[in-house]
């Protein structure tokens, strides 16, 4: 499996700048396959202290799939189960970094196991922290072109859906808050940016 480049693609301004406030302590409050439960022990500039529970993530992957057709570009999208929402979800494909995995390998990985094609041209948009108030998780996104079907290879215990849409219809639900997965809107807007999305 390659192992990652990608930390060193992108430079930090703020590397190296020490934190205000002092981690004093760390318990792990339990380790799982793609993430960890931790507590931190904090301690404030003026001396108090305080727990903050975070989640230590090895990082992931978000795919946007652009699909050639006749009538024009199509994006190609999973409609997911999200337990958290206790909803059905429509997102772009996406998953978690083994840990030392590069990026663009888990980005061709994961498009082929979730929508069935495969990319002949992956083109990095960026990197971002999903959320991080409370996860370490620096997600890469990846556009996908050139795809050829090549059929799905869904985890054991993924439920989910292919669909595609109109580059338009897709900005619009994204516009009209009807599509509201955070790194499904940021990557359209990244794509949009530099130029591969109208």
């Amino acid at each position: 499996m390659p192992t990652s480049k990608a930390n060193s693609t992108y430079a930090n301004p703020h590397e190296g700048k020490p934190l205000v406030t002092k981690v004093i302590g760390a318990e792990e409050l339990w380790s799982g396959r793609a993430f960890d439960f931790v507590r931190l022990r904090v301690r404030s500039p003026g001396g108090t202290e305080r727990d903050r529970l975070i989640v230590r993530h090895p990082g992931a992957v978000v795919i946007l799939p652009i699909l050639e057709t006749p009538t024009g570009p199509e994006i190609v999208y999973v409609r997911n189960e999200r337990h958290a929402l206790g909803a059905w979800l429509d997102e772009l494909p996406a998953g978690g970094l083994d840990a030392g995995e590069d990026p663009e390998f888990a980005a061709r990985r994961e498009l082929r196991e979730e929508t069935g094609f495969a990319a002949a041209t992956l083109i990095p948009l960026g990197r971002f922290h999903t959320t991080p108030g409370v996860t370490d998780e620096l997600m890469y996104a990846y556009a996908a072109t050139d795809l050829e079907e090549v059929g799905q290879d869904l985890d054991e215990h993924e439920i989910l859906t292919v669909h595609r849409a109109p580059v338009r219809a897709f900005f619009d639900r994204a516009d009209s808050g009807s599509l509201t997965d955070a790194k499904t809107i940021l990557a359209l807007h990244l794509a949009r940016a530099r130029g591969l999305l109208e």
